[in-house]
């Protein structure tokens, strides 16, 4: 298996975690859809990716039949699992309501989780392997799995931030695993099972949704059935931009994928991503786009995982989901259960009267930063299929792989190439807190105008990393192969310690 740079085949998947692409590949061999491979990719991510991912949080999946030379609207297409605010969720403590914000600490914080009806919705569509079977890498994986050096390092985090108490219901133990250490999740692993034999059902309407209220009501979360019960998948075209050079299917609202055909356009068409041409065209439309967007209602960084999957069909799809809790925020597993929950209820929303859009409302969609989009070029040919995570930073990396496929770029420089972004110092993902506040430039080793004192207004700020976990999958390049259609590329981001296979 290939961790870093690209793979050529006729299919193929790329995650965050080897154990992950490997449950996609194994989907593909089993005759799944590129669709199957990608959700049994996501499902295994929820495992060892577990302070990042899970049911207990949101996905979305952009879909699009990539072997189709016309590009029509409806052959790119989103599934979104998009998560909620409690019916009678209070929003927060006194203090932090005094302060203008919610608390984004504790299950009063937990949102109504909708990744499972988002996947249940792309694989009712798409999918062709029993729901079952999606779940074989999950299964394995929490019966047992190493600890990644990138994993290591979130656990890490997550002991620092003081969530002991979720660290001990997802491992039975307070303190956070090394790198190289087995870990075993058996009451995840038991949740997992019930939903891969009964169904999504079984999580929102069953025994094991009440095994969630009745944590939530005896820990002070606001979660209730009325919620689970009303919890549906969206299910649209993706949102089209006709660019000069190509057209760009990206994830409408609650998504701020929007944002990104907006940087795109506004960027010289042949300038490279890391230059000061690009970045200075874009790096205050940036701040204004993500502004008005939490002017209409704000979204905030979550531990997000992306797989990206295409089979010998030409269904190519990419899978966001996320969970900002464990690593970010609340902290909050359900006892029992090994669920741990999205803190955006908190994180999400402002008690401040100049945000209006992100002021509690019981029941509302939250704004999302999940973002994904399918790119192709006019005219000559290629198209790519690509998420990245990253808070309010991932449109501005989304347009920059976009913006190097517009270039011509192989598959492992759109996924290694160095980033950068604007936010607020102190708040390096953005919004809602930083507006108001002032905004920098981070820039990455390999950024041209990386040791500059300024850029566009913003003083430069250098980083050693900016952050992980982009996924792509590239087709209609000249590979020099007989068969144009029948052969794509498959990159993994190295930041998130990552992996591609082709088959």
């Amino acid at each position: 298996m290939k961790i870093a740079g690209s793979v050529t085949g006729s299919a193929g998947v790329a995650s965050g975690h080897r154990l992950a692409t490997q449950a996609g590949i194994e989907a593909l061999q089993a005759g799944g859809t590129a669709v199957d491979a990608a959700l049994a990719a996501a499902f295994t991510q929820w495992v060892v990716n577990a302070p990042q991912s899970g049911p207990g949080g949101e996905m979305v999946a952009l879909v699009a039949d990539s072997g189709s030379d016309d590009g029509a609207d409806s052959r790119v297409r989103v599934y979104g699992g998009w998560s909620r605010a409690p019916l009678a969720a209070a929003g927060g403590d006194s203090a932090a309501r005094e302060e203008g914000r919610p608390a984004t600490s504790g299950p009063r914080n937990a949102v109504v989780p909708g990744s499972l009806r988002g996947a249940e919705a792309a694989w009712r569509a798409r999918g062709r392997l029993d729901w079952t079977n999606l779940f074989a890498g999950a299964l394995a994986a929490a019966a047992g799995h190493t600890v990644t050096a990138r994993m290591a390092d979130v656990y890490e985090r997550v002991e620092s931030r003081g969530h002991t108490a979720a660290l001990r219901r997802m491992l039975g133990g307070e303190r956070a695993p090394k790198a190289g250490a087995t870990i075993r999740m058996p009451d995840l692993a038991a949740t997992l099972k019930t939903i891969a034999l009964q169904g999504p059902d079984a999580f929102y309407l069953g025994r094991l949704a009440d095994r969630l209220v009745e944590a939530a009501e005896a820990e002070g979360a606001a979660l209730r059935h009325d919620d689970l019960a009303a919890v549906e998948a969206t299910v649209e075209p993706a949102l089209r931009h006709d660019l000069d050079d190509m057209v760009l299917w990206v994830t409408g609202a609650p998504s701020q994928a929007a944002v990104t055909p907006a940087l795109l356009a506004a960027a010289p068409p042949g300038a490279d991503p890391a230059s000061r041409d690009f970045a200075e065209a874009v790096a205050p439309l940036t701040e204004q786009q993500l502004t008005e967007f939490c002017m209409r209602g704000p979204a905030r960084p979550a531990g997000t995982a992306v797989a990206t999957a295409l089979d010998a069909g030409g269904l190519s799809a990419t899978v966001v989901h996320s969970l900002a809790g464990v690593q970010f925020g609340t902290g909050w597993v359900a006892g029992g259960t090994g669920v741990a929950f999205s803190n955006r209820v908190g994180t999400a929303l402002s008690d401040r009267a100049d945000l209006p859009g992100c002021n509690l409302r019981g029941g509302a969609v939250l704004p999302h930063t999940l973002s994904a989009a399918h790119a192709r070029r006019r005219p000559g040919p290629g198209w790519m299929t690509v998420a990245t995570p990253g808070g309010d930073r991932q449109v501005q990396w989304l347009a920059q792989a976009v913006q190097r496929f517009r270039r011509g770029a192989a598959p492992a420089d759109i996924a290694a190439g160095s980033r950068w972004f604007v936010c607020p110092a102190g708040d390096r993902f953005g919004v809602p807190a930083g507006i108001g506040e002032p905004w920098y430039a981070f820039a990455e080793p390999g950024i041209a105008w990386r040791d500059d004192a300024r850029l566009a207004g913003y003083e430069v700020r250098r980083t050693a990393n900016v952050g992980g976990g982009l996924q792509l999958v590239v087709g209609g390049r000249d590979t020099g192969r007989r068969s144009e259609r029948s052969v794509a590329e498959l990159a993994s981001d190295p930041r998130s310690g990552g992996a591609a296979l082709a088959v």
